[in-house]
């Protein structure tokens, strides 16, 4: 399975934080504000204190309770609810003598919000609502001064918008990505399968091609050759020499019909899994033992697989194939590790069991692990059956890299 599941946790949690940064840093925003507005009001012993800090709490509140995504589900109008609730408190601490300019800062923080909620149309309607309304208290607490630095503070809210805008799209572009990312990894192992699968049929295709060839060519000069003897044989008596003329017919079909019998023979040598690629027939042996034994079949193959001899692949297949039989028959075992490895160029294959181990009497090599010694060997590499550290057998394949094995192989 491609990158697998557990490799995007990381990218998706970083992802979850990286979109709650903006949230977390408005809030913070809010709530420096306040402390920094409250303190000039109770620093001062203002009149008007406790109704700054009554709004100012009011305000915070508001502001964490609008952080809770689950107030919004089948409620979008609470979104413009929140949004003219916090406008509205910081209208209010505005006005509220000496109108202290600190809480202008606030609408910042509601102009990077609404890009987050809305359409364009309506975040841009609300800046402009931003606006006006900083432009009119401005303009009743310092006359035109406050409405010319309005201006300042509009170009300001439409930044902040601007930039809040480009974050969501980012925002929206990689978990667009991270999407895709998971489908393609899930496209990748389903067309690996499919090709897996559409190898098999290949093979098993050009077997039976080979079958119908036998048949028609084979099959033909036998029954010919059949016909014939027959033939020579009611002859022998009255017409020895046309017998035997046409005992040499046969002859020579009998010889043709060898030849082509050898070339099939020699094709057919090979198990259907060597024509496949190594990782997938070493798969198709272990799920076929694991279901037919109920012994569980561990698989830890190099992706991309070593490159091999057909000598080498066949090898490494037989290996495998006489490690789980041993297992079946003798380690009374429950499991099984089977380990291919390449990576410092030699080829190392090892089928490791949890059974009963090694005794004087598994120790002695039957006729299959002889002929895999002798196979090993004409490979320039070695076959070793031993025990295992934690209990058990592992029979080791070990095999030089390709072009190196022996001529004779």
């Amino acid at each position: 399975m491609s990158a697998p599941a557990s490799k995007l946790i990381p990218e998706r949690t970083r992802a979850f934080f990286q979109g709650l940064a903006p949230e977390i840093g408005g809030f913070l925003v809010i709530l420096t504000v306040s402390v920094l507005g409250i303190s000039f009001y109770f620093g001062e012993q203002r009149a008007d204190r406790w109704i700054a800090l009554g709004l100012t709490l009011i305000l915070v509140g508001v502001s964490v309770i609008a952080q809770i995504d689950s107030w919004w589900e089948g409620r979008p109008w609470l979104r413009h609810v929140f949004i003219i609730t916090q406008a509205a408190l910081i209208v209010a601490l505005m006005l509220l003598p000496p109108h202290y300019s600190v809480w202008t800062l606030l609408f910042f923080v509601l102009s990077g919000t609404v890009p987050m909620l809305f359409p364009r149309r309506v975040w841009v309607a609300y800046i402009v609502a931003f606006a006006i309304i900083t432009a009119a208290v401005l303009f009743l607490s310092d006359g035109v001064a406050g409405l010319l630095t309005s201006v300042i503070y509009a170009g300001g809210y439409y930044f902040f918008a601007s930039f809040a805008t480009l974050t969501a799209r980012a925002q929206e572009a990689q978990a667009e990505s991270q999407k895709l990312l998971v489908e393609l990894q899930a496209a990748n192992l389903r067309l690996q399968e499919y090709a897996g699968r559409i190898e098999a049929y290949a093979v098993t295709e050009e077997r039976n091609r080979l079958a119908r060839e036998m048949h028609d060519t084979l099959g033909h000069r036998l029954t010919v050759a059949a016909v014939q003897l027959e033939g020579a044989q009611r002859l022998i008596a009255r017409d020895a020499d046309r017998a035997a003329v046409m005992v040499g017919t046969v002859r020579g079909q009998v010889l043709e019909a060898l030849a082509e019998l050898r070339q099939t023979v020699a094709t057919l040598r090979a198990p259907v899994e060597v024509d496949l690629s190594l990782p997938w027939a070493l798969r198709r042996l272990a799920s076929a033992f694991q279901e037919a034994t109920a012994i569980t079949v561990d698989l830890d193959l190099p992706d991309p697989a070593p490159t091999l001899s057909d000598a080498q692949r066949l090898a490494v297949y037989r290996v495998l194939q006489e490690g789980l039989t041993n297992v079946q028959r003798h380690a009374g075992a429950d499991h099984v590790w089977v380990r291919l490895d390449g990576s410092d160029g030699a080829v190392v294959m090892q089928v490791r069991d949890n059974g009963a181990g090694l005794s004087s009497a598994t120790e002695a090599r039957g006729f299959g692990l002889a002929g895999l010694e002798e196979r090993a060997g004409r490979l320039g590499g070695a076959l070793t059956l031993a025990q295992a550290p934690a209990g058990g057998a592992v029979l080791t394949l070990r095999l030089p890299p390709t072009g190196e094995e022996n001529d004779d192989a």
